[in-house]
């Protein structure tokens, strides 16, 4: 098999699921009974030594990654089919068509790159204690983030809201179908001075990962089912180049919520640290 196993499994649930009379998928929703299947046949040839323990996550590693585009199966990429992580029910994935311009499976439009705008930020108020424990996962970024109130400083100096108090509220929240690994409450004023309330769902990678546009998509769903704010701004942080990428995409009001289909990117920048943090 291949380098990574993975892409016979997902080639063979979807020749599984294909009605090759009617030329589509008899659905496009993969279980975890799907996947275990799957495995189970390759595992009989002696072709696999995948786990059938957790097929919750059979999907995760093959979407976050930055190589996802590399491990999908060549026959999916030419018939312009890729695939969202679904959960809940016993589901585990979906395969789905490319949208029309798509050219790749996985299409990386988030992320650092060069040109990005940058501000310095001192991390000398952390302790050596904390920089001692430095690892690259997501809950040391954020733990660092909201230590060094990178969100604040981006919303004070980047962001077009105007928002005059940002109050960091819990990391990893789980929420019905999604997690948001750390939730801020803002007030902001809009063009006349009236001040509204508005959340912020932060989504945190490291430096291997994608920045994934339907999992922060359903955080911003959830938030709203979670509260009554008008204004959900969803934002994406990762480790890159000493410091801490930070993406704001255009905040999303409840009354436009049935036409939200898709990330806009608002803002991008590259906050440094000085000196640089372990594990960041």
């Amino acid at each position: 098999m291949a380098r990574s196993e993975k892409p016979a499994v997902i080639e063979r649930i979807f020749n599984e699921l294909w009605d090759e009379h009617a030329q589509k998928l008899t659905r496009s929703v993969v279980t975890s009974e799907d996947v275990i299947r799957a495995i189970a046949h390759f595992k009989e040839k002696n072709e696999s030594k995948l786990s059938v323990k957790n097929p919750a996550n059979f999907i995760k590693d093959v979407i976050r990654s930055k190589g996802a585009s590399r491990m999908w199966p060549e026959s999916l990429k030419e018939r312009r089919i890729t695939a969202k992580q679904v959960t809940g029910d016993g589901n585990v994935f979906e395969f789905v068509q490319y949208q029309e311009n798509q050219t790749e499976p996985f299409p990386e439009r988030f992320g650092y790159h060069e040109g990005v705008w940058k501000h310095q930020i001192q991390s000398i108020s952390m302790p050596q204690a904390s920089k001692a424990l430095g690892r690259d996962d997501e809950t040391y970024l954020i733990q660092v983030a909201v230590k060094l109130a990178v969100v604040e400083t981006h919303f004070a100096l980047q962001s077009p809201i105007d928002v005059v108090e940002l109050t960091h509220l819990q990391v990893g929240i789980k929420l019905r179908r999604c997690e948001v690994d750390s939730l801020f409450s803002a007030i902001y004023k809009d063009i006349h001075g009236t001040h509204h309330e508005m959340i912020i769902t932060a989504e945190a990678k490291n430096k291997s990962q994608r920045i994934l546009e339907e999992q922060i998509m359903e955080q911003v769903r959830a938030a709203f089912k979670a509260t009554k704010v008008n204004l959900v701004v969803p934002i994406a942080m990762t480790a890159a180049a000493k410091g801490i990428y930070l993406a704001e995409f255009k905040g999303v009001k409840r009354s436009e919520l049935d036409q939200f289909t898709a990330l806009d990117l608002e803002r991008e920048a590259l906050y440094e640290l000085c000196p640089a943090v372990k594990g960041i």
